[in-house]
């Protein structure tokens, strides 16, 4: 669990001290928080653990408390996060492609601990497993796709078309930063997830 908190507070320094000082957002539910506090003026924390709520509600149903309980702390840690690091948007202006670089990879690597550990911060990874016990031939990475792609036409929308560019060139230094951090050698136990019975189970 200490590894995965630590993953969180990257993902939560590379929001507050790269994206938002160089006005980008993010893909999947923290990409509709920052999205959120631009145009709303509301913490990102408070939107990703409200966005939250209905998907761990459903879990808790389809796929059982003890896995709802550890994720929840997770992704409510996440959530505090978000918010607690958020004076530092003060202290940070990076230029823009730093921004890009040290977000993407921070956010990346953080994304990468939490899921080696076998556990998720919510968002659009908890919405895929939902989704995929309903619909077993639907693929997780499929639902990411589909779903960081409309955060990204709203991005664009209600921001502008570069803004939108620089953030999916962001993501995609995210997603090569998670998968490198979920493939390489680490010095601690690695948890394992496995479906079965129509349940995830995290061990």
């Amino acid at each position: 669990m200490v590894i995965s908190f630590i993953g969180c507070m990257l993902m939560s320094l590379g929001v507050n001290t790269a994206f938002i000082p160089v006005e980008l957002f993010s893909v999947a539910f923290t990409g509709l928080g920052v999205l959120a506090h631009y145009t709303l003026h509301i913490s990102v924390g408070l939107v990703v653990l409200l966005l939250n709520i209905p998907l761990f509600l459903l879990a808790w149903k389809y796929i059982g408390k003890s896995f709802v309980m550890k994720n929840l702390i997770v992704t409510g840690f996440f959530s505090l996060s978000l918010d607690l690091l958020s004076p530092l948007r003060s202290f940070f202006h990076p230029p823009l492609w730093e921004g890009i670089l040290i977000g993407g990879i921070l956010f990346g690597v953080g994304s990468g601990l939490v899921f080696r550990q076998g556990l998720t911060s919510g968002g659009v990874g908890l919405l895929a497993w939902l989704i995929q016990l309903r619909y077993p031939n639907i693929k997780i990475g499929s639902v990411h796709i589909a779903f960081d792609f409309c955060v990204l036409f709203l991005g664009a929308f209600l921001m502008d078309l570069m803004t939108a560019f620089y953030t999916f060139i962001a993501s995609i230094i995210m997603g090569k930063a998670m998968d490198l951090t979920k493939t390489i050698s680490l010095p601690f136990k690695r948890h394992s997830v496995r479906k079965k019975d129509n349940q995830i189970h995290v061990s």
